[in-house]
């Protein structure tokens, strides 16, 4: 590439704000160098094309005479004659750049002569350029090139201010390296000899490394922060061609719709829908409404199952609960605008009380309402039922919601973390031809969700399935699984339909709540009749399961003979797969937990906290945002009595024996269970000390 090029590059280079690339130093040393070596080069070209032409002006006056002539013989006009052809020579070397040879045309002289070269004119050579052969200056190449710099210059002011924007903590190593690529590499191609190959590969030089950031920016962001989508360039269009004139219409959201992609919907029993609708409008209307769908759009995104506000007068405490554990967020301070007599936390809450229609001036009554939270769009777009609990407390308010999701994303109990050794045992429980078994679990650990599972799986295509549930809960409609539902709300219990389902005479039964003594009669009646009854429970582990049945005064000798089994899950949170660390664990642990040196090389934890300055450069993992574990597991204990256990029930109702009889049979269910999460490396000790002590 010819030498001037470098010459401008450079002083653009030299007006480059430092501040945009965060090397100010090394790139006005850079800026410097190159541009004294460009304009040593740039005078030197003057130079050679200076003496170029002027040559060319001495050739036209008297060497281009002679150039058709006869060359002279001898005497003082040989001697002439030799001059000027040597002086043609000279010319010719002067006038062809480096490395190519002179230029000479062979015309046959009157007479025999020999031939004598014929030397371009000052026209010839200014034909190749306007100094000269070569192309030292192209009206077209240089003002390419000037426009991919500019281009350059406007990708890095970009990525540096959104970086700033998006608190990038990678913000000046990014920098640093997007200037550096184009610095080397398009030194590099400049270089190239074949222009159209040099210049689209410094054009991608500036616009691939943008578009990886792009890529990767995206990622992680909502919808409406993503850039360069095919409705952000549609509107960026739009709005260039509104400029020049040119009118296109851009659909103008409504206030509600801006922000994050969410949003709500009004729900209620025996409530009509225009009043629904009518909620749906004042909340949208209330000036706190966008800031509670970023709220709940925060939580639903951070995988949170419940969210809590507690209002004071100083501030307004947040707190998410992940995976089974509460975090706290940074609280708010309250701060009344000037003209206002609310801050924006209560704004937010007079708008959630609206959509879900209770007294918005009421801080000390306990309220309650739903609504739906729909998050997501297309085949992405997951819905959420919301309970909303309000109640006043000393300070102020305190605001829970607790978030259900619609649909259930497990489609197996493998996929909710049980081994297939014991998803055989389960399926033969599940598909027995008669008798009751239990599913049960602490509060908040997921048994809605494994009941709903383990109906989907079980055999309800070979045999007629009844499924009895309270008309307040619904759960996910099944194929196969005949719907039967009672209102708790008017005062009615299973017993109230069970009758009229066990007259259609189906092989199994699904009945969720048997907590009353008439309905668990009427079940163990139907036992003898050849029927299974699947029923749940809230307990804390399995034996604790078969007690609470027990507590409600049923005859043990009318009940435990037909209890087939009883299966209880807890719920254990799992590292994160990004940021968890080996070791090696100690022996005294090993022992503890009954295991041997050589059946295990390391346990996985969360990742050792590092001084605060290394700690800020490594930064806070994307995936678990630094908390260290990203989702939950369940870990299962599947019981089965036994004749021997059914007799230690009957004659010695004491639930520590009962443990200790199960154990020695071989079920020894959490325990051994929680040892195959912490050898695969999914949880850690810790965790599961945490599950235990449940």
């Amino acid at each position: 590439m010819p030498n001037i090029y470098r010459s401008f590059i450079s002083a653009f280079c030299f007006l480059l704000p430092f501040r945009l690339l965060n090397a100010g130093r090394l790139f006005f040393l850079l800026s410097i160098l190159l541009l004294i070596s460009g304009g040593v080069t740039f005078a030197q070209t003057l130079m050679d094309t200076g003496t170029a032409m002027s040559i060319g002006t001495d050739m036209d006056a008297g060497g281009a005479q002679s150039a058709n002539k006869p060359a002279p013989r001898g005497g003082a006009v040989g001697k002439l004659g030799e001059a000027a052809a040597q002086r043609n020579a000279e010319i010719n070397n002067a006038a062809a750049p480096a490395g190519e040879a002179p230029v000479a045309e062979n015309d046959a002289v009157a007479g025999g002569n020999a031939a004598v070269p014929v030397q371009k004119t000052r026209g010839d050579i200014l034909k190749d350029g306007w100094w000269g052969p070569g192309g030292y200056i192209s009206l077209i190449k240089l003002p390419l090139y000037i426009f991919v710099f500019l281009i350059w210059v406007g990708c890095a002011s970009w990525m540096n201010s959104d970086q700033e924007r998006l608190k990038k903590e990678s913000r000046e190593a990014l920098n640093f390296l997007y200037l550096m690529l184009y610095t080397v590499l398009g030194t590099i191609f400049f270089f190239v000899p074949i222009f159209w190959v040099a210049f689209p590969a410094t054009f991608l030089l500036c616009i691939v490394p943008v578009m990886i950031y792009v890529v990767k920016r995206n990622k992680p962001l909502p919808p409406h922060e993503k850039v360069l989508t095919g409705e952000h360039l549609f509107y960026l269009y739009a709005v260039a061609m509104n400029k020049i004139g040119v009118k296109i219409k851009v659909k103008k959201r409504q206030t509600y719709e801006s922000g994050p992609s969410i949003e709500m919907e009004t729900i209620g029993k025996n409530i009509d829908p225009k009043i629904l609708q009518g909620r749906l409008i004042v909340a949208r209307n209330a000036p706190g409404y966008n800031l509670f769908r970023e709220s709940v759009y925060d939580a639903l995104t951070s995988n949170a199952t419940s969210m809590m506000f507690d209002f004071s007068p100083e501030r307004t405490a947040i707190r998410h609960q992940v995976d089974g554990v509460w975090l706290d967020l940074a609280p708010i301070p309250r701060v009344i605008d000037k003209g206002k007599n609310k801050d924006t936390m209560e704004e937010m809450l007079e708008s959630a009380k609206l959509l879900v229609g209770v007294n918005p001036n009421d801080r000390r009554s306990r309220q309650t309402g739903i609504f739906v939270a729909v998050l997501g769009g297309g085949k992405k777009k997951r819905k959420y039922e919301a309970e909303f609990i309000s109640q006043g407390t000393k300070t102020g308010e305190a605001v829970m919601i607790q978030f259900t999701a619609s649909k259930v994303p497990f489609k197996n109990p493998i996929e909710l973390g049980m081994r297939p050794e014991v998803q055989t045992k389960l399926m033969e429980q599940l598909n027995a031809h008669q008798g009751i078994f239990v599913v049960s679990a602490p509060l908040a650990n997921g048994l809605r969700s494994s009941m709903d599972v383990f109906a989907r799986v079980c055999d309800r295509f070979t045999r007629d399935v009844v499924n009895i549930e309270d008309a307040a809960s619904p759960t996910e409609v099944i194929e196969n699984v005949v719907l039967t539902r009672y209102d708790s709300s008017k005062g009615e219990t299973p017993i109230t339909v069970l009758p009229d389902a066990l007259f259609k005479e189906p092989h199994a039964l699904i009945v969720r709540d048997m907590s009353s003594l008439e309905t668990l009669q009427l079940c163990c009646k139907e036992v003898d009749m050849h029927r299974l009854f699947i029923t749940t429970v809230r307990a804390k582990d399995g034996v604790e399961a078969i007690f609470r049945f027990l507590a409600t005064k049923i005859p043990p000798q009318q009940f435990i003979p037909r209890l087939n089994g009883v299966i209880n899950q807890r719920l254990i949170r799992k590292l994160c797969p990004a940021c968890k660390e080996p070791y090696q664990p100690a022996p005294q642990l090993l022992q503890q937990l009954g295991l041997r040196p050589d059946q295990v090389k390391e346990f996985y934890r969360t990742r050792t906290p590092l001084p605060e300055s290394e700690e800020r450069k490594r930064g806070i993992c994307p995936n678990c945002n630094g908390i260290g574990y990203r989702g939950r597991t369940a870990l299962f204990e599947l019981l089965i009595l036994t004749d021997s256990v059914r007799e230690l029930i009957l004659s010695n109702p004491n639930p520590a024996l009962i443990r200790q009889q199960f154990t020695k049979e071989g079920q020894t269910g959490f325990l051994y269970e929680g040892i195959h999460l912490l050898i695969r490396g999914e949880t850690t000790v810790e965790e599961f000390s945490r599950i235990m002590k449940m």
